[in-house]
């Protein structure tokens, strides 16, 4: 083939590719503001082009063979291919030829903007501006970079120029109003998004506008936006994933599983939908389809924790302590630094009962750092069960020089300081925690208790019926308060609260005693009677009942019948001979044959 032949066939080529890029929007006068989409079929077209370009290109022996528009049809090709460095090299090219080129500066801009050079795209961006003023994808890819270069008034003010010319722009009113919400106007950026949505089905305004709503704790609006989201694109994977974890907070289960099921459909080796997934199924007592889901993340990422973690806590939850804690040791050896696994480990065998493994484990991580607060208070739990209570003390200190507000440890202060009654420095405790959860119901009620051991019964009868206002049926509060009552010789008052709790428990033997003992100090001896022949024989209090009888007997005078249930009670149970030799009520008969008989 002659020069002159292979020249004009090499032309013909470029122009055929021209004209196909063309009829696909790809023309060298186009300007991207985006990557530009190319088909299977239309690069296979170019494909065989560029080849036979390069067979009849090796023909040729003049090398200032490509012109302009060869090379800028080239650049957009390779740009629509993702093939950048090869984009920028016709680019450059082009440029050469026709400096003032502002689409192939645009252009240019875009693909040095996908290689992260970001300072070379905006020179080459101003570049086409000074070339020509007014050409809006310029601004918005300056916007753009901008934006993700934190530089937020700048970016916002580019965002303007391109609506200063294109007032309908879609992509620019979106970008506007991401900057606007990074200066956290929150209320302007929202009016923008849902200018747009208002108009034109925007996938990702509404988006923005589910996630915006999250964050401001309206799920119904976010649900809202993205179910709308949905029916625009169905097969929206973050759509689904937020609808998803607004149904899990809801309590929304089956809704919650048919979003993450959706995405696994669509994506199975989707991290965060297997992990909800995993998690909810787990909850579920689905242990296999849990297992599965954690299983599959680990294969994906094996040393992904949050899984790991979930795996390790359903094998506990199956009984499979031992796999766990190999688990446990697998990860850690995996990591730098392994103490979050080695402190799991330890909770393993601590709940599992191994408490001298649990302890070697917990020793271990603090020798290397002897300031986790963790491991310090599994130690306190520890000598806590091993009764070594001024062991487990030294730790819950340890904890408390280096961390006052923890409240784990100042309940475990508290309760220590009951088994060793030291019942004001318990008192302190709460009073701490409460400084710190004021409502916290239990807590309240723990500092209840201690004020009733301090014989502070009238500040702890505040307390009780402060709470008794969120549950006035709450059986152990009314006992607590008809208790208090007794104590303070508020008998009709104890009586009202023991017959309070009776109307929701009314065969409890604790609280039919003790309104019996109401009965008594009243000196209602009939009635406080009534009351003890309801608890049963089989019942644990039923000899204390007895005794009570025997004594009531006794004031009435009745001292043969007093002596009869004295006896039998006597028979089945030792203690009531030291109490009965004790009681004030039976003085009268101490010195008879018959109750040194009894009672010796």
């Amino acid at each position: 083939m002659s020069a002159n032949s292979a020249m004009v066939k090499f032309k013909m080529v470029n122009g055929l590719i021209g004209s196909i890029l063309e009829e696909n929007g790809l023309s060298l006068k186009s300007l991207f503001p985006k990557l530009p989409p190319i088909n299977i079929e239309t690069k296979s077209k170019i494909d065989k082009l560029l080849e036979s370009r390069e067979r009849i290109k090796s023909q040729i022996e003049d090398t200032n063979f490509d012109d302009f528009t060869d090379d800028l049809n080239l650049a957009n090709y390779f740009l629509a291919c993702r093939q950048f460095t090869e984009s920028l090299k016709y680019y450059e090219s082009a440029l050469i030829k026709n400096p003032q080129s502002y689409s192939a500066l645009c252009n240019k801009g875009l693909c040095l903007y996908n290689l992260s050079q970001l300072d070379e795209a905006i020179a080459s961006y101003n570049e086409a501006l000074k070339t020509y003023h007014n050409i809006p994808e310029a601004f918005f890819m300056k916007g753009k970079i901008m934006l993700s270069k934190q530089n937020t008034a700048e970016a916002i003010n580019q965002f303007h120029h391109v609506l200063d010319l294109e007032p309908e722009n879609v992509e620019a009113k979106y970008y506007l109003a991401k900057s606007v919400l990074k200066t956290n106007n929150t209320d302007n950026a929202i009016k923008i998004l849902e200018s747009i949505v208002e108009n034109h089905e925007h996938v990702e305004s509404l988006l923005l506008l589910g996630q915006i709503a999250i964050k401001n704790n309206d799920s119904p609006k976010a649900s809202l936006y993205l179910t709308k989201l949905l029916e625009l694109s169905p097969n929206n994977i973050e759509a689904h994933l937020l609808l998803g974890k607004i149904n899990i907070n809801g309590k929304i289960t089956d809704d919650a599983v048919s979003h993450f099921e959706k995405i696994l459909e669509l994506s199975p080796n989707n991290i965060e939908s297997n992990l909800l997934l995993g998690r909810i199924k787990m909850d579920a007592n689905n242990t296999d389809e849990a297992l599965s889901h954690f299983e599959k993340i680990l294969e994906i990422s094996p040393n992904h924790m949050d899984a790991l973690n979930s795996k390790i806590i359903l094998l506990e939850k199956l009984g499979k302590v031992d796999e766990a804690i190999e688990y446990c040791e697998r990860f850690a050896a995996s990591l730098s630094d392994p103490t979050e696994q080695v402190l799991k480990k330890g909770i393993l065998l601590y709940n599992s009962n191994r408490i001298g493994e649990a302890l070697a484990n917990f020793n271990e991580i603090l020798g290397k750092s002897n300031n986790n607060n963790v491991a310090l208070l599994y130690k306190a739990k520890i000598f806590t069960q091993k009764q070594e209570f001024q062991e487990a003390l030294s730790c819950i200190d340890i904890i408390l020089k280096s961390e006052s507000d923890n409240v784990d440890a100042l309940e475990c202060a508290a309760d220590l300081s009951l088994k060793v009654g030291n019942y004001e420095n318990a008192l302190s405790y709460f009073n701490d925690i409460l400084s710190r959860m004021p409502h916290s119901k239990s807590f309240l009620e723990k500092k209840s208790q201690v004020l009733s051991i301090l014989g502070l019964h009238e500040e702890s009868g505040q307390i009780y019926m402060e709470l008794l206002q969120h549950d006035k049926t709450n059986v152990p509060i009314l006992c607590e308060l008809g208790k208090i009552h007794l104590i303070l010789h508020n008998y009709e008052k104890a009586i009202d609260f023991f017959d309070s709790a009776l109307r929701k428990k009314p065969f409890d033997s604790k609280i039919i005693f003790k309104k019996s003992l109401a009965f008594f100090s009243q000196q209602k001896y009939d009635a406080s009677i009534l009351c003890l022949e309801k608890i049963s024989e089989t019942d644990p209090l039923y000899d204390y009942a007895q005794y009570q009888k025997s004594k009531i007997q006794m004031i009435r005078g009745n001292t043969k019948q007093s002596m009869e249930i004295l006896s039998k009670i006597i028979k089945s149970n030792n203690v009531f001979k030291y109490m009965a030799s004790n009681e004030i009520l039976f003085e009268s008969i101490s010195d008879t044959y018959e109750f040194k008989e009894l009672t010796k």
